[in-house]
Protein backbone atom coordinates (compact mmCIF):
# COMPACT_ATOMS: atom_id res chain seq x y z
CA UNK A 1 0.00 0.00 0.00
CA UNK A 2 1.56 3.51 -0.98
CA UNK A 3 0.58 6.31 0.78
CA UNK A 4 2.31 10.15 1.40
CA UNK A 5 5.52 10.35 3.82
CA UNK A 6 6.80 13.47 4.57
CA UNK A 7 9.78 14.45 3.44
CA UNK A 8 12.74 16.07 5.83
CA UNK A 9 10.96 19.30 5.87
CA UNK A 10 7.56 17.66 7.57
CA UNK A 11 5.51 18.04 4.63
CA UNK A 12 3.82 15.12 2.92
CA UNK A 13 4.76 14.03 -0.99
CA UNK A 14 3.04 11.59 -2.80
CA UNK A 15 4.44 7.91 -3.35
CA UNK A 16 6.03 7.37 -0.13
CA UNK A 17 6.25 4.05 0.89
CA UNK A 18 5.83 2.94 4.50
CA UNK A 19 7.40 0.51 6.23
CA UNK A 20 8.42 0.11 10.09
CA UNK A 21 10.91 2.35 11.45
CA UNK A 22 11.84 3.22 14.96
CA UNK A 23 14.50 6.02 15.75
CA UNK A 24 17.17 4.13 17.15
CA UNK A 25 17.40 2.71 13.47
CA UNK A 26 16.98 5.33 11.97
CA UNK A 27 19.17 7.52 13.83
CA UNK A 28 19.45 10.77 15.68
CA UNK A 29 18.81 13.14 12.90
CA UNK A 30 16.43 10.91 10.75
CA UNK A 31 12.43 11.78 10.17
CA UNK A 32 10.14 9.03 11.06
CA UNK A 33 8.39 9.03 7.43
CA UNK A 34 8.33 5.09 7.44
CA UNK A 35 5.11 3.57 9.13
CA UNK A 36 2.32 0.72 8.82
CA UNK A 37 0.09 0.71 6.42
CA UNK A 38 -3.27 2.21 7.55
CA UNK A 39 -7.10 0.90 7.55
CA UNK A 40 -9.30 2.61 4.70
CA UNK A 41 -11.78 3.09 7.00
CA UNK A 42 -9.66 4.95 9.22
CA UNK A 43 -12.21 8.11 8.71
CA UNK A 44 -14.93 6.39 10.38
CA UNK A 45 -12.96 6.29 13.54
CA UNK A 46 -11.69 9.32 13.02
CA UNK A 47 -15.23 11.09 12.67
CA UNK A 48 -16.05 9.18 15.49
CA UNK A 49 -13.66 10.44 17.81
CA UNK A 50 -14.12 13.95 16.81
CA UNK A 51 -17.74 13.35 17.79
CA UNK A 52 -16.31 11.57 21.09
CA UNK A 53 -13.33 14.72 21.70
CA UNK A 54 -16.32 17.64 21.14
CA UNK A 55 -18.87 15.55 23.70
CA UNK A 56 -15.57 15.01 26.48
CA UNK A 57 -14.68 18.96 26.00
CA UNK A 58 -18.37 20.01 26.35
CA UNK A 59 -18.54 18.02 29.94
CA UNK A 60 -15.51 19.12 31.47
CA UNK A 61 -16.33 22.54 30.14
CA UNK A 62 -19.86 22.49 32.17
CA UNK A 63 -17.76 21.98 35.56
CA UNK A 64 -14.07 22.97 35.70
CA UNK A 65 -14.24 26.85 34.84
CA UNK A 66 -16.69 27.34 37.60
CA UNK A 67 -14.16 26.19 40.09
CA UNK A 68 -13.74 29.23 42.07
CA UNK A 69 -17.27 29.68 42.27
CA UNK A 70 -18.23 26.35 43.41
CA UNK A 71 -15.42 26.90 46.03
CA UNK A 72 -17.04 30.44 47.12
CA UNK A 73 -20.59 27.75 47.62
CA UNK A 74 -18.52 25.47 49.42
CA UNK A 75 -18.01 28.52 51.88
CA UNK A 76 -14.82 30.18 51.08
CA UNK A 77 -15.97 33.84 51.38
CA UNK A 78 -13.18 35.59 50.13
CA UNK A 79 -12.78 35.91 46.34
CA UNK A 80 -9.32 36.08 46.45
CA UNK A 81 -8.90 33.27 48.65
CA UNK A 82 -11.48 31.24 46.47
CA UNK A 83 -9.24 31.76 43.13
CA UNK A 84 -6.05 30.67 45.43
CA UNK A 85 -7.87 27.48 45.96
CA UNK A 86 -8.77 26.93 42.28
CA UNK A 87 -5.36 27.71 41.30
CA UNK A 88 -4.24 25.47 43.60
CA UNK A 89 -6.70 22.66 42.72
CA UNK A 90 -5.76 23.32 38.99
CA UNK A 91 -1.91 23.41 39.41
CA UNK A 92 -2.28 19.90 41.68
CA UNK A 93 -4.05 18.27 39.09
CA UNK A 94 -2.18 19.24 36.69
CA UNK A 95 1.00 18.00 38.49
CA UNK A 96 0.10 14.74 38.92
CA UNK A 97 -1.16 14.84 34.86
CA UNK A 98 1.90 15.39 34.06
CA UNK A 99 3.96 12.75 36.34
CA UNK A 100 1.14 9.96 34.89
CA UNK A 101 1.24 10.88 30.92
CA UNK A 102 4.19 9.73 29.90
CA UNK A 103 2.90 6.23 32.03
CA UNK A 104 -0.18 5.86 29.75
CA UNK A 105 1.40 6.65 26.91
CA UNK A 106 3.86 3.88 27.40
CA UNK A 107 0.76 1.30 28.23
CA UNK A 108 -0.74 2.73 24.85
CA UNK A 109 2.30 1.74 22.91
CA UNK A 110 2.14 -1.62 24.44
CA UNK A 111 -1.59 -2.72 24.86
CA UNK A 112 -3.50 -0.06 22.48
CA UNK A 113 -4.62 3.27 22.37
CA UNK A 114 -8.18 3.03 22.67
CA UNK A 115 -8.14 1.20 25.80
CA UNK A 116 -6.45 4.28 27.11
CA UNK A 117 -9.40 6.83 26.22
CA UNK A 118 -11.53 4.30 27.84
CA UNK A 119 -9.78 4.86 30.71
CA UNK A 120 -9.50 8.07 30.50
CA UNK A 121 -13.29 8.88 30.11
CA UNK A 122 -14.52 6.30 32.42
CA UNK A 123 -11.65 7.30 35.37
CA UNK A 124 -12.59 11.08 34.59
CA UNK A 125 -16.02 10.92 34.81
CA UNK A 126 -16.07 8.81 37.52
CA UNK A 127 -14.08 11.26 40.05
CA UNK A 128 -15.72 14.00 38.17
CA UNK A 129 -19.35 12.66 39.07
CA UNK A 130 -17.85 12.28 42.81
CA UNK A 131 -16.88 16.26 43.24
CA UNK A 132 -20.44 17.18 42.90
CA UNK A 133 -20.84 15.51 46.19
CA UNK A 134 -18.00 17.67 47.65
CA UNK A 135 -18.72 18.99 51.22
CA UNK A 136 -15.59 21.19 51.71
CA UNK A 137 -12.90 22.54 49.38
CA UNK A 138 -10.47 20.03 51.19
CA UNK A 139 -12.20 17.28 49.68
CA UNK A 140 -12.58 18.76 46.49
CA UNK A 141 -8.79 19.11 46.07
CA UNK A 142 -8.34 15.72 46.90
CA UNK A 143 -10.93 14.58 44.41
CA UNK A 144 -8.93 16.84 41.84
CA UNK A 145 -5.34 15.03 42.40
CA UNK A 146 -7.39 11.46 42.09
CA UNK A 147 -9.25 13.00 38.77
CA UNK A 148 -5.57 14.27 37.32
CA UNK A 149 -3.98 10.91 38.01
CA UNK A 150 -6.66 8.93 35.68
CA UNK A 151 -7.98 11.09 33.21
CA UNK A 152 -5.96 12.82 30.41
CA UNK A 153 -8.80 12.39 27.75
CA UNK A 154 -6.98 14.78 24.86
CA UNK A 155 -3.91 13.56 24.88
CA UNK A 156 -5.02 9.82 24.58
CA UNK A 157 -7.57 10.59 21.88
CA UNK A 158 -4.89 12.68 19.66
CA UNK A 159 -2.23 9.53 20.23
CA UNK A 160 -5.33 6.97 18.79
CA UNK A 161 -6.46 9.37 16.01
CA UNK A 162 -2.36 9.69 15.04
CA UNK A 163 -1.70 6.20 14.64
CA UNK A 164 -4.85 5.61 11.85
CA UNK A 165 -4.62 8.30 10.27
CA UNK A 166 -1.93 9.32 7.48
CA UNK A 167 1.12 11.43 7.67
CA UNK A 168 -0.14 13.45 4.91
CA UNK A 169 -3.56 14.19 6.57
CA UNK A 170 -2.37 14.90 9.97
CA UNK A 171 -2.68 18.93 10.25
CA UNK A 172 -6.20 18.47 8.88
CA UNK A 173 -6.81 15.63 11.18
CA UNK A 174 -5.29 17.32 14.35
CA UNK A 175 -6.45 20.70 13.44
CA UNK A 176 -10.03 19.33 13.59
CA UNK A 177 -9.47 17.28 16.27
CA UNK A 178 -9.10 20.74 18.01
CA UNK A 179 -12.35 22.15 16.30
CA UNK A 180 -14.14 19.37 18.29
CA UNK A 181 -12.03 20.40 21.54
CA UNK A 182 -13.29 24.33 20.82
CA UNK A 183 -16.98 23.72 19.92
CA UNK A 184 -17.25 21.55 23.08
CA UNK A 185 -15.71 23.96 25.43
CA UNK A 186 -17.70 26.94 23.84
CA UNK A 187 -20.46 24.95 24.34
CA UNK A 188 -19.71 23.83 28.25
CA UNK A 189 -19.25 27.12 30.00
CA UNK A 190 -22.62 28.40 28.56
CA UNK A 191 -24.41 25.09 29.52
CA UNK A 192 -22.72 24.70 32.46
CA UNK A 193 -23.30 27.79 33.50
CA UNK A 194 -27.04 28.11 33.15
CA UNK A 195 -27.07 24.32 35.08
CA UNK A 196 -25.69 26.08 37.75
CA UNK A 197 -27.85 28.89 37.90
CA UNK A 198 -30.56 26.76 37.94
CA UNK A 199 -29.92 23.80 39.68
CA UNK A 200 -26.47 24.52 41.62
CA UNK A 201 -22.85 23.92 40.86
CA UNK A 202 -22.71 20.14 42.71
CA UNK A 203 -25.59 19.09 40.02
CA UNK A 204 -23.76 20.95 37.43
CA UNK A 205 -20.22 18.05 38.54
CA UNK A 206 -22.55 15.02 38.90
CA UNK A 207 -23.96 15.69 35.35
CA UNK A 208 -21.04 16.32 33.93
CA UNK A 209 -19.30 12.69 35.00
CA UNK A 210 -22.17 11.06 33.57
CA UNK A 211 -21.48 12.60 30.45
CA UNK A 212 -17.73 11.48 30.26
CA UNK A 213 -19.30 7.67 31.19
CA UNK A 214 -21.38 7.70 28.47
CA UNK A 215 -18.99 8.65 25.50
CA UNK A 216 -16.81 6.40 26.80
CA UNK A 217 -19.44 3.90 26.62
CA UNK A 218 -19.82 5.28 22.85
CA UNK A 219 -15.84 4.80 22.75
CA UNK A 220 -16.11 1.41 23.10
CA UNK A 221 -19.08 0.50 21.26
CA UNK A 222 -18.06 2.54 17.27
CA UNK A 223 -14.55 2.78 17.64
CA UNK A 224 -11.93 0.26 15.78
CA UNK A 225 -8.41 0.14 16.14
CA UNK A 226 -6.58 -2.57 14.69
CA UNK A 227 -3.57 -2.21 17.06
CA UNK A 228 -0.48 -5.42 17.17
CA UNK A 229 1.76 -5.30 20.19
CA UNK A 230 5.15 -4.73 20.05
CA UNK A 231 7.58 -7.84 20.43
CA UNK A 232 9.03 -8.45 23.80
CA UNK A 233 12.14 -6.84 22.86
CA UNK A 234 10.60 -3.54 21.52
CA UNK A 235 8.17 -3.56 24.42
CA UNK A 236 11.02 -3.69 26.93
CA UNK A 237 12.46 -0.62 25.64
CA UNK A 238 9.09 1.50 27.09
CA UNK A 239 11.29 3.27 30.12
CA UNK A 240 12.32 6.84 30.82
CA UNK A 241 15.86 6.00 29.61
CA UNK A 242 14.35 5.32 26.04
CA UNK A 243 12.19 7.74 26.30
CA UNK A 244 14.77 10.86 27.47
CA UNK A 245 16.96 9.60 24.46
CA UNK A 246 14.09 9.82 22.31
CA UNK A 247 13.25 13.59 22.69
CA UNK A 248 17.25 14.02 22.26
CA UNK A 249 16.99 12.48 18.91
CA UNK A 250 14.22 13.80 17.01
CA UNK A 251 15.16 16.67 15.92
CA UNK A 252 13.30 19.75 17.31
CA UNK A 253 10.87 17.89 19.27
CA UNK A 254 12.46 19.26 22.67
CA UNK A 255 11.95 22.93 21.51
CA UNK A 256 8.41 21.75 20.70
CA UNK A 257 7.59 20.01 24.12
CA UNK A 258 9.10 23.49 25.99
CA UNK A 259 6.29 25.11 23.34
CA UNK A 260 3.40 23.70 24.12
CA UNK A 261 4.32 24.39 27.88
CA UNK A 262 4.55 28.08 27.13
CA UNK A 263 1.53 27.91 25.02
CA UNK A 264 -0.76 26.01 27.73
CA UNK A 265 0.35 28.22 30.35
CA UNK A 266 -0.28 31.52 28.86
CA UNK A 267 -3.48 30.40 27.60
CA UNK A 268 -4.82 28.78 31.41
CA UNK A 269 -3.26 31.78 33.07
CA UNK A 270 -6.85 33.01 33.26
CA UNK A 271 -8.78 30.33 34.15
CA UNK A 272 -8.85 30.28 37.88
CA UNK A 273 -9.93 34.97 37.32
CA UNK A 274 -12.32 35.11 34.70
CA UNK A 275 -15.72 34.17 36.64
CA UNK A 276 -14.35 36.56 39.46
CA UNK A 277 -13.55 39.18 36.88
CA UNK A 278 -16.99 39.12 34.88
CA UNK A 279 -18.33 39.58 38.39
CA UNK A 280 -16.54 43.01 38.62
CA UNK A 281 -17.72 44.04 35.22
CA UNK A 282 -21.57 43.85 36.20
CA UNK A 283 -24.10 45.17 38.95
CA UNK A 284 -23.21 43.37 42.50
CA UNK A 285 -27.40 41.91 41.99
CA UNK A 286 -26.75 40.61 38.62
CA UNK A 287 -28.31 37.35 39.10
CA UNK A 288 -26.83 35.44 36.34
CA UNK A 289 -23.05 35.64 36.60
CA UNK A 290 -22.11 32.29 36.05
CA UNK A 291 -24.00 32.25 33.00
CA UNK A 292 -22.49 34.75 31.39
CA UNK A 293 -18.85 34.15 32.46
CA UNK A 294 -19.82 30.98 30.29
CA UNK A 295 -20.56 33.18 27.95
CA UNK A 296 -17.29 34.63 27.60
CA UNK A 297 -15.33 31.52 27.81
CA UNK A 298 -17.72 30.21 24.90
CA UNK A 299 -16.94 33.19 22.69
CA UNK A 300 -12.85 32.21 22.11
CA UNK A 301 -13.67 28.91 21.72
CA UNK A 302 -16.14 29.36 18.75
CA UNK A 303 -13.92 31.64 17.10
CA UNK A 304 -11.08 29.03 17.97
CA UNK A 305 -12.95 26.46 16.64
CA UNK A 306 -13.58 27.80 13.47
CA UNK A 307 -9.77 28.72 13.23
CA UNK A 308 -8.30 25.66 14.23
CA UNK A 309 -8.90 23.48 11.36
CA UNK A 310 -8.19 26.77 8.74
CA UNK A 311 -4.42 26.47 10.75
CA UNK A 312 -3.69 23.03 10.12
CA UNK A 313 -4.92 23.50 6.10
CA UNK A 314 -2.43 26.30 6.13
CA UNK A 315 0.35 24.65 8.40
CA UNK A 316 0.32 21.72 5.68
CA UNK A 317 1.17 24.41 3.18
CA UNK A 318 3.23 27.27 4.59
CA UNK A 319 4.75 25.11 7.36
CA UNK A 320 3.01 24.70 10.89
CA UNK A 321 6.27 26.73 13.00
CA UNK A 322 5.05 30.01 11.20
CA UNK A 323 1.68 29.05 11.75
CA UNK A 324 2.21 28.67 15.33
CA UNK A 325 4.78 31.58 16.17
CA UNK A 326 1.92 34.27 14.27
CA UNK A 327 -0.67 32.99 16.40
CA UNK A 328 1.49 33.02 19.96
CA UNK A 329 1.83 36.84 18.93
CA UNK A 330 -1.03 38.35 17.80
CA UNK A 331 -2.93 36.24 20.70
CA UNK A 332 -1.06 38.07 23.44
CA UNK A 333 -1.91 41.31 21.34
CA UNK A 334 -5.24 40.82 22.38
CA UNK A 335 -4.94 39.15 25.43
CA UNK A 336 -3.35 42.41 26.65
CA UNK A 337 -6.65 44.83 26.34
CA UNK A 338 -8.33 42.60 28.20
CA UNK A 339 -7.08 44.22 31.21
CA UNK A 340 -8.19 47.89 30.57
CA UNK A 341 -12.12 46.88 29.52
CA UNK A 342 -14.93 48.18 32.01
CA UNK A 343 -17.67 46.40 30.42
CA UNK A 344 -18.71 42.79 30.47
CA UNK A 345 -19.39 43.45 26.14
CA UNK A 346 -15.83 44.70 25.56
CA UNK A 347 -14.27 41.54 27.36
CA UNK A 348 -16.87 39.33 25.37
CA UNK A 349 -15.21 40.95 21.97
CA UNK A 350 -11.86 40.35 22.67
CA UNK A 351 -12.39 37.22 23.74
CA UNK A 352 -13.50 36.41 20.35
CA UNK A 353 -10.89 38.16 18.38
CA UNK A 354 -8.13 36.12 20.52
CA UNK A 355 -9.90 32.61 19.81
CA UNK A 356 -9.06 33.08 16.33
CA UNK A 357 -5.34 33.47 16.93
CA UNK A 358 -5.39 30.62 19.89
CA UNK A 359 -7.21 28.49 17.86
CA UNK A 360 -3.95 27.81 15.54
CA UNK A 361 -1.83 27.13 18.15
CA UNK A 362 -2.08 23.26 20.14
CA UNK A 363 -2.98 21.94 16.43
CA UNK A 364 0.08 23.52 15.23
CA UNK A 365 2.79 22.26 17.52
CA UNK A 366 1.15 18.95 17.61
CA UNK A 367 0.94 18.76 13.76
CA UNK A 368 4.62 18.82 13.47
CA UNK A 369 5.62 16.50 16.73
CA UNK A 370 2.72 13.67 15.02
CA UNK A 371 4.87 13.95 11.78
CA UNK A 372 8.58 13.33 13.14
CA UNK A 373 7.88 10.80 15.97
CA UNK A 374 7.51 6.92 14.55
CA UNK A 375 4.30 5.53 15.11
CA UNK A 376 5.23 2.75 16.90
CA UNK A 377 6.53 5.76 19.91
CA UNK A 378 3.56 8.00 19.17
CA UNK A 379 2.17 7.29 22.36
CA UNK A 380 5.16 7.50 24.70
CA UNK A 381 5.59 11.15 22.53
CA UNK A 382 2.05 11.97 22.75
CA UNK A 383 2.65 11.30 26.67
CA UNK A 384 5.57 13.09 27.22
CA UNK A 385 3.54 16.28 25.39
CA UNK A 386 0.90 15.56 27.63
CA UNK A 387 3.29 16.17 30.60
CA UNK A 388 4.32 19.47 29.10
CA UNK A 389 0.29 20.85 28.85
CA UNK A 390 -0.23 19.02 31.89
CA UNK A 391 2.52 21.39 33.27
CA UNK A 392 1.46 24.47 31.39
CA UNK A 393 -1.67 23.88 32.72
CA UNK A 394 -0.29 23.80 36.34
CA UNK A 395 1.82 26.61 35.91
CA UNK A 396 -0.36 29.13 33.86
CA UNK A 397 -2.53 29.17 37.16
CA UNK A 398 -0.76 29.31 39.52
CA UNK A 399 0.68 32.19 37.62
CA UNK A 400 -2.52 33.81 37.01
CA UNK A 401 -3.84 33.54 41.05
CA UNK A 402 0.13 34.97 41.82
CA UNK A 403 -0.41 38.09 39.63
CA UNK A 404 -4.34 38.66 40.73
CA UNK A 405 -2.90 38.47 44.26
CA UNK A 406 -0.12 40.73 43.63
CA UNK A 407 -1.91 43.20 41.01
CA UNK A 408 -5.57 42.11 41.30
CA UNK A 409 -7.87 40.54 38.77
CA UNK A 410 -6.72 42.34 35.93
CA UNK A 411 -3.00 41.09 36.65
CA UNK A 412 -3.32 37.64 35.22
CA UNK A 413 -4.44 39.18 31.63
CA UNK A 414 -1.26 40.95 31.42
CA UNK A 415 0.63 37.50 32.19
CA UNK A 416 -0.58 35.70 29.02
CA UNK A 417 -0.01 38.04 26.82
CA UNK A 418 3.98 38.21 28.06
CA UNK A 419 3.82 34.18 28.17
CA UNK A 420 2.42 33.78 24.77
CA UNK A 421 5.15 36.75 23.13
CA UNK A 422 7.56 34.41 25.23
CA UNK A 423 6.07 30.90 23.42
CA UNK A 424 6.06 32.86 19.61
CA UNK A 425 9.86 33.71 20.06
CA UNK A 426 11.19 30.70 21.20
CA UNK A 427 9.60 28.83 18.25
CA UNK A 428 11.14 31.15 16.22
CA UNK A 429 14.50 30.86 17.66
CA UNK A 430 14.19 27.45 18.83
CA UNK A 431 13.41 25.77 15.43
CA UNK A 432 15.17 27.89 13.00
CA UNK A 433 18.66 26.02 13.42
CA UNK A 434 16.82 22.57 13.42
CA UNK A 435 16.71 20.14 10.42
CA UNK A 436 12.83 20.47 9.24
CA UNK A 437 12.19 23.59 11.34
CA UNK A 438 9.60 24.67 8.79
CA UNK A 439 7.61 22.43 9.56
Amino acid sequence: MRVAGPDVSGRPQPGGQRTQATVGKAGAGARPDAEAAYDPNWRRTFYTLCACQCVAMLAFGMATPFLPLYVQHLGVGSATEAVRWAGLMSAAAMLVMAAMAPVWGTLADRHGRKGMVVRALFGGGTVVALMGFARSPEQLLALRLVQGAFSGTVSAMRTLVSSVAPARELGYVLGMMQTASFIGNSAGPLVGGIVADQIGFGATFAITGVLLVVTGIGVVRFVREDFSRPAPAAAGEGGMGPALRLVLQIPGLLALIGTLFFVQAGMSAVSPVLPLYVSTLVPEDYPNVATLAGLMLGAGAITGALAAGFAGKIGDRVGHARVVAACSVLAAVTYLPQALVDSPWQLLALRAVQGLFTGGLIPGVMAIVAVRTPSARRGLVFGLTATATALGNAAGPAAGAAATTAFGLRGAFVVTAAVLTVAGAWVVFALRSEPGGSD
